[in-house]
């Protein structure tokens, strides 16, 4: 795409963000919340509490094992930006990534990835977005248009409300249940 056109694609979308910089520094989150959201907003609520049960999880296991040794060939760095995002660029691509053990919850990844561009757009930093699935040797392109800035607005606001409510909300059961770490605190 050429700059100038490029250029006006990022005006467009600063445009179609409706929070104000007050609004966003407010509601501003880790990514692993805007996950949760998607996974579960019970879990979120319990997580946003301090409630933390994940540490010695399976699938947190897997997905940390996943992490650290895909591209290992590839000059990646890791940055934690504001003490609340941790991603992964591919240098000399101008790539931002997040790399998933399996794409069970696609939607909350997708929704995780989406939120870091809206991020670093409203920090100035264009990038372009990929979900990974090395097992899989997958890859999706993730971008950011104004629906998914309204999209990972309104999570926003909805994790705020979420984090507010006196106790956590009542979560359906759902097969994702048998496996999760905080399946006692819910089904007993």
């Amino acid at each position: 795409m050429d700059p100038e056109r490029e250029e006006d694609l990022w005006d467009f979308l600063r445009q179609a963000m409706r929070l104000s910089e007050d609004d966003f520094e407010r509601l501003k989150v880790g990514g692993l919340k805007m996950n949760y959201l998607r996974v579960c907003p019970r879990k979120l609520w319990l997580f946003a509490h301090q409630v933390r049960l994940e540490a010695d999880a399976e699938a947190v296991a897997l997905g940390r094992l996943t992490h650290e040794r895909a591209y290992r060939d590839r000059p990646r760095r890791s940055l934690l930006l504001e003490n609340l995002l941790a991603i992964d660029v591919l240098e000399g691509e101008g790539t931002l990534l997040e790399i998933k053990h399996a794409p069970t919850f696609i939607e909350a990844a997708r929704l995780q990835l989406r939120y870091y561009l809206y991020f670093l757009t409203r920090r100035g930093v264009h990038l372009r977005g990929e979900l990974r699935f090395p097992r899989q040797r997958r890859r999706e392109t993730v971008t950011l248009d104004a629906a998914a800035v309204a999209e990972v607005e309104a999570a926003l606001e909805e994790i705020a409300r979420i984090e507010a409510l006196p106790t956590p909300p009542a979560a359906p059961w759902t097969p994702a249940c048998r496996r999760c770490a905080y399946a006692p605190l819910c089904w007993g």
